[in-house]
């Protein structure tokens, strides 16, 4: 009998620290109630007289609640664990979320500032316009007489430092317009004195006007354009 009345003392304590773990209150990490001390020696007195460890059948018996009641704060333990392990694995994924929306949402607003910036995207009809514009374009009748091969330099082009180059080039043209076209042989010549002359005009940019600078070095892509359709080294 008092064995019986010992097990079911036992059975109460370990129901009223597994009832403590329930609630309607929302979630809160859940932590193992404290030890509730030995069986008979303060917590729980039934009247049976004697302390824990006063006859045999007391240890025994409070042996077995403290086992119980820690597997029982074992499993609380576990399963508080697992809703907080679940709990941290659910925000990092929000905070993923959020960090993955806010940097799409910079790039949209980049690219839209940026296309702001620059404007109006450029057709491919004004493309091929302004290619065309840009292309070397071979001498004009007043820098080149087509049937004397005569040429009419630029004003900066006169200068002693051009005259050795000037004459060369000039006939190497005036050959060229006699038989209708320039050979393989003089083309070469002419890019070479071409580009030549194109190092000395840059030697003289600081000393040479900006607007008369730009005028002879039209005038040098052109000539390099009629006499070897290729552009300036």
């Amino acid at each position: 009998m008092k064995r019986h009345v010992l097990f079911t003392a036992c059975l109460m304590s370990v129901s009223l620290a597994l009832g403590q773990g329930q609630s309607s209150t929302p979630y809160q990490p859940a932590v193992p109630p404290p030890s509730m001390g030995g069986y008979g020696g303060g917590g729980f007195g039934f009247g049976l007289g004697g302390g824990v460890g006063s006859t045999v059948q007391g240890s025994a018996m409070t042996g077995m609640a403290n086992a119980i009641s820690a597997k029982g704060s074992y499993n609380l333990s576990t399963s508080a664990a697992a809703v907080n392990m679940t709990q941290a694995q659910k925000q990092e994924i929000e905070n993923h979320q959020q960090y993955t929306n806010t940097y799409f949402d910079m790039r949209a607003t980049n690219k839209a500032a940026r296309a702001a910036e620059d404007g109006p995207r450029v057709t491919a009809e004004q493309v091929a316009r302004m290619a065309h514009e840009a292309a070397p374009k071979p001498l004009s009748p007043g820098e080149m007489n087509d049937l004397t091969g005569k040429l009419n330099w630029p004003e900066a082009f006169q200068m002693d430092t051009f005259t050795a180059d000037r004459k060369k080039l000039e006939d190497l043209f005036v050959s060229s317009s006699q038989i209708g076209t320039m050979n393989y042989a003089d083309q070469s010549k002419a890019r070479v004195i071409i580009n030549d002359m194109n190092k000395l005009l840059k030697a003289q940019i600081k000393s040479i006007p900006g607007p008369v600078y730009v005028t002879c070095k039209k005038f040098l892509e052109s000539l390099m354009f009629t006499a070897a359709k290729c552009h300036l080294g």
